[in-house]
């Protein structure tokens, strides 16, 4: 028997099987990867929904010139709970890197203020109506870019 072509067969049958456990260990690092990507993409895009239609909602409210004060400002309370802004926000806070989360807060408190800016009877053209929008327009902004640079996207 000869002794090096079997230690070269020997050889070459762990380097092969080396060469695929790794090769497959990296696919699986790279699927786990694609995986929490498209996880995070979805909180993302499920906190935003839940921010636009919260605004929207509000924004309804206080357009509502038919409807009494009392009725407008109930409305804008339900928009909170009924879009599920909190719930969102929650699960965004799971999957997102922490330097997102005091962006992702500023945009509730930012809405939250919208809310209570109805509640109190403030509508369009008030001055804390408009600024409840330009700080949740600016925060939108803002957070969509770190959003973006997270996802690994420009």
């Amino acid at each position: 028997m000869q002794w090096t072509t079997f230690w070269a067969v020997a050889a070459g049958a762990v380097i092969g099987a080396l060469g695929t456990g790794i090769a497959d260990r990296l696919r699986w690092r790279r699927d786990v990867s694609e995986q929490e990507r498209r996880a995070l993409q979805a909180a993302y895009a499920e906190f935003l929904n839940a921010v636009k239609r919260t605004g929207s909602a509000i924004s309804q409210a206080a357009h509502d010139e038919t409807s009494p004060q009392e009725e407008r400002a109930r409305l804008a309370r339900l928009a909170v709970e009924q879009h599920g802004l909190y719930e969102s926000q929650a699960h965004v806070e799971l999957c997102a890197p922490a330097p997102l989360f005091p962006l992702i807060n500023e945009q509730v408190l930012a809405l939250l203020s919208l809310r209570d800016e109805v509640v109190r009877g403030g509508g369009p053209g008030t001055p804390r109506y408009e600024g409840a929008w330009m700080k949740i327009h600016a925060t939108g902004v803002h957070i969509r870019e770190d959003m973006r640079a997270t996802l690994g996207r420009p």
